[in-house]
């Protein structure tokens, strides 16, 4: 089974020892304390010079909750455009409606835009999908509007604990739907529970607690398990 280990950096260096500890692609977000922002354009065209594997950029327009006031969504629509036009195979974002529910048609918008530039490039809607009125149907949604993958905790606070929301997503999964990126404190202590139910990817931040830095040594112990060495 070729399985994928996706780490979360929050700088371009971190990027490349990520890489070069096993790691077969990267999300790439400024404002760590955010929660993820979108990189600076600096940090976007070293990513491209210095990066081999995917590099997937984070467009976030700022932390907090994901309803977007207009000059917000107008920055994430240029940015997200900006990140095709620069090549890279993927890009994450997420918005919602003041309700919880998706936000279909700004993610349509968003979607067209990346599009236009690169008719490949892959989205991946990130963890706002945790805050969503059922779940199952904005998991299919997003395979309707053509959301490659889905960054989850299976709404719980770790995707260990959220397991059974991710469990239920995976055995539900039809033609179409998203593949389904489990994150959210994945450690190599508790990968294998995730990849024991098929899942064929998984998301960290490869940090010992959250306030500390990305260790190598655990992106190597993780891509170990995940690649099963």
């Amino acid at each position: 089974m070729n399985r994928r280990l996706e780490i979360c950096c929050y700088s371009v260096d971190d990027a490349v020892v990520a890489q070069e500890a096993g790691a077969d692609r990267i999300e790439l977000c400024a404002g760590r304390p955010e929660g993820g922002t979108t990189p600076s354009i600096g940090s976007l065209a070293l990513a491209r010079e210095r990066v081999r594997i995917p590099v997937f950029p984070m467009v976030r327009a700022r932390g907090g909750d994901f309803c977007y006031r207009p000059i917000e969504f107008e920055t994430m629509c240029r940015d997200v455009t900006t990140v095709a036009r620069m090549g890279f195979p993927g890009v994450v974002f997420g918005v919602l409606r003041p309700n919880r529910e998706l936000d279909t048609v700004r993610t349509d918008v968003l979607i067209a835009a990346v599009r236009k530039e690169n008719p490949a490039i892959e989205v991946t809607f990130h963890r706002a999908f945790d805050q969503v009125v059922e779940p199952e149907r904005v998991f299919r949604e997003l395979g309707e509007l053509g959301c490659a993958r889905v960054l989850t905790s299976g709404q719980k606070t770790t995707a260990v604990d959220g397991i059974d929301l991710i469990y239920q997503l995976l055995r539900s999964r039809g033609e179409g739907d998203p593949t389904l990126l489990p994150g959210g404190g994945v450690r190599p202590s508790n990968v294998s529970r995730l990849l024991d139910l098929g899942l064929t990817e998984v998301h960290s931040t490869a940090t010992p607690s959250p306030t500390e830095p990305m260790d190598p040594v655990l992106v190597r112990d993780l891509a170990r398990i995940v690649h099963g060495g």
